[in-house]
């Protein structure tokens, strides 16, 4: 006798159209669609199957989400670019939130490409991608903020990473908005909110910034 195995109704990464959720997160990202990055919905579909997480949907809305919204309402989102970088897993369910509640709209800058033994971006990256780009409303966007994954690349080598593929990325001035593009749509202020530390990629693109008189303002959370 032959059992033949059925994904039907289960929450498989083979049983999601991984084109409409990537559509999902891109809507509404116009003037900053350029930066927008596809890499990790490409890559999925050589990801090998897997089950898919379900994470609770209601707004759970942590401390350092709190610190988040604080930060950004205290400016005018008219002439501020915002960016987010902490963790990715958590980076995309602030994305979800921010946009669901506030009408910002996410702009995923994640550019990994995915892969079972990838240094960075596993299965709960690739969880929460699906299950909260399926949730996330149609808004009339009131402004944007870039999302980064400040786990991108490893600074300081354990020496247990040669096992691994080494799918690590750098944020460059390729990656954000020049100046120019920023002046141009009257963005004169940036506003960047992080875990931990700053990395130095980002780092060198706000010395940039800062070069051509756009003032970027810095905040740590969850302190």
């Amino acid at each position: 006798m032959i059992f033949i195995t059925s994904y039907i109704g289960l929450n498989y990464l083979d049983n999601y159209n991984i084109y409409d959720i990537y559509l999902k997160w891109k809507n509404g990202t116009e003037p900053f669609q350029c930066f927008f990055k596809s890499t990790p919905f490409v890559s999925i579909k050589n990801y090998p199957n897997f089950i898919i997480k379900k994470f609770s949907i209601a707004y759970n809305e942590t401390k350092e989400f709190n610190e988040t919204k604080h930060i950004i309402n205290k400016y005018k989102r008219d002439n501020t670019i915002f960016i987010l970088d902490i963790p990715g897993s958590e980076s995309i369910k602030f994305a979800y939130m921010l946009q669901n509640s506030l009408k910002i709209k996410p702009v995923l800058t994640f550019n990994a490409i995915l892969h079972p033994y990838g240094l960075v971006q596993g299965e709960d990256f690739i969880s929460n991608l699906i299950t909260y780009g399926e949730k996330i409303c149609d808004i009339k966007t009131e402004g944007y903020i870039f999302i980064l994954d400040n786990c991108r690349y490893i600074s300081d080598s354990t020496g247990t990473e040669e096992n691994y593929f080494n799918n690590q990325y750098e944020t460059t001035e390729e990656d954000m908005p020049s100046h120019e593009l920023l002046k141009e749509l009257n963005f004169d202020n940036v506003v960047y909110i992080y875990k931990t530390s700053i990395k130095e990629d980002i780092s060198c693109y706000f010395d940039y910034l800062e070069h051509y008189s756009i003032k970027v303002n810095k905040y740590m959370i969850g302190e």
